[in-house]
């Protein structure tokens, strides 16, 4: 596995997103503009859901409308980030 690096835009995107919702589970994706294999530098991340997580149909609807964004930028999905509801849950 290569090695990962998370622009700064990334990193408080998902920060800002835990922050706002600090009860409530949250996920999002994140986006890579560089195409080269190696090392995978995510430059952008979008937050999807803030609330009950398993909802698998407007999880599809969404990733269908990231994923055409992405084509039109030149971006890819590269990868998934989550935060629990609870802290200590490590599940």
């Amino acid at each position: 596995m290569g090695e990962v690096e998370l622009s700064c835009r990334a990193y408080v995107k998902m920060y800002l997103h835990a922050c706002l919702y600090p009860r409530g589970s949250i996920n999002g994706l994140l986006l890579s503009s560089s195409s080269a294999e190696g090392a995978v530098c995510v430059t952008d991340c979008v937050p999807l859901r803030h609330s009950h997580l398993p909802l698998a149909l407007p999880t599809q609807v969404a990733l269908t409308q990231v994923d055409a964004w992405c084509s039109q930028t030149q971006q890819r999905i590269v990868g998934y980030y989550q935060a629990n509801a609870c802290a200590s849950d490590s599940r």
